[in-house]
């Protein structure tokens, strides 16, 4: 991970400069070291074999709001 961190700094930087936010250069390299540790662990998702069967989670759905007593 040590060697993706140089681009990926670079690109925090960017985005920073370019979205106008002050980021100094030690907070940037946390953010970039958290940054390169979530890709990481997108590419280790990403490579979970999933067949056309698997199904996703339901959508989550809240139960509707019970009705209003009128006579309140």
């Amino acid at each position: 991970m040590h060697d993706d961190l140089d681009p990926t700094l670079a690109y925090v930087k960017s985005a920073a400069r370019l979205l106008a936010l002050p980021l100094p250069d030690a907070q940037a390299a946390r953010v970039a070291t958290h940054l390169a540790r979530t890709a990481t662990l997108a590419l280790l998702l990403d490579a979970a074999p999933l067949a056309a069967h698997d199904e996703p989670a339901q959508v989550y759905a809240p139960a509707p709001f019970p009705p209003e007593d009128p006579s309140r």
